[in-house]
């Protein structure tokens, strides 16, 4: 049972005929749906997400120049709440996202800092990535006009190219910095601590690089792990991998050389990727050399200025 189907459910058989019958006037240029923070818009609820923050709920999205209706619509919304109530009524948490009305630009202002999401090459390194995860998330069950959508698909055609680049170039940096470079160096000072957080940080660069390959903004990072598994290009395979990496048991001699394999394994196949989607052409597997060839084909002088490991 998904909080997206009984949402999408209540919608389209309770609350689109109410539209229709009491504001057949704005009905033209609403638009509806569920996106943003929640298990629930990203499709990966389960038992353990409803104790907070889950159950039907839905929002509708007004054009800036009906925001005068925002107070009157939503207490219409909760009145068809209290003559219909859901079968999941939402459980609120003190930190959970307000759902309810909100004009278009509210909405993506909320998530992205303005209310048509980042135009420069700069407010697009400016925002979070889990925040663009969030605003083209879920699903939109209704927008006539077209107005919401036409924002959610310019910003579902991913990063302009040369901020790709640069995030790409330091997840490449990243992920020799950390797995090739001071894994075993850390080792041999036996700090484990900083082991674990090594192989932390590589497998967090190893899943950004890839979503960047994928051209998919990566969510959260609590579901950072389980949306790389759904990623087309090598998602499953580093899933796998970096599982087998967190499931090692020890820090005997011989599971630290099989880690170090590991992580070898890793980098050789997103050097592969690198080469057939991104037409990087070195062969070095110093992860540094994929990062500074990334780095120096970038078009844009501020951002090709910029150190490699930058972000």
């Amino acid at each position: 049972m998904k909080g997206m189907d009984l949402s999408r459910a209540y919608f389209q058989d309770t609350v689109l005929p109410r539209l229709e019958q009491d504001h057949p006037e704005l009905l033209p240029r609403l638009a509806a749906g569920l996106a943003g923070n929640g298990s629930d818009c990203f499709g990966y609820d389960d038992e353990i997400s409803r104790d907070h923050d889950w159950g039907v709920e839905y929002f509708l999205w007004l054009p800036e120049e009906l925001a005068g209706e925002r107070e009157p619509l939503e207490a219409w919304r909760q009145q068809v709440f209290r003559d219909n109530p859901p079968w999941a009524g939402r459980v609120r948490s003190a930190y959970g996202a307000r759902i309810g009305v909100q004009t278009v630009g509210e909405f993506y202002r909320s998530l992205l800092g303005s209310p048509t999401g980042p135009e420069t090459l700069v407010q697009w390194l400016q925002v979070p990535e889990e925040n663009l995860a969030m605003a083209v998330n879920g699903e939109v069950f209704l927008d006539r006009d077209g107005s919401f959508t036409a924002i959610r698909e310019r910003l579902l055609q991913h990063y302009p190219d040369d901020v790709r680049k640069k995030k790409l170039a330091a997840k490449c940096m990243a992920i020799a910095q950390t797995g090739q470079y001071n894994f075993l160096r850390m080792a041999k000072r036996e700090d484990w601590v900083t082991v674990r957080t090594v192989l932390t940080r590589f497998a967090d660069s190893v899943m950004g690089a890839a979503f960047l390959i994928n051209r998919r903004y990566r969510p959260y990072y609590k579901w950072s792990w389980r949306a790389l598994g759904e990623l087309p290009v090598l998602g499953t395979e580093l899933a796998d991998a970096l599982l087998e990496i967190s499931l090692s048991p020890d820090f005997s001699a011989d599971e630290l050389r099989r880690q170090s394999e590991r992580i070898e394994a890793i980098c050789a196949r997103l050097l592969e990727a690198l080469h057939f989607w991104e037409g990087v052409r070195t062969r070095t597997d110093f992860f540094t050399a994929a990062g500074e060839e990334l780095q120096a084909s970038i078009k844009d002088d501020l951002l090709r200025s910029l150190p490699a490991t930058y972000e």
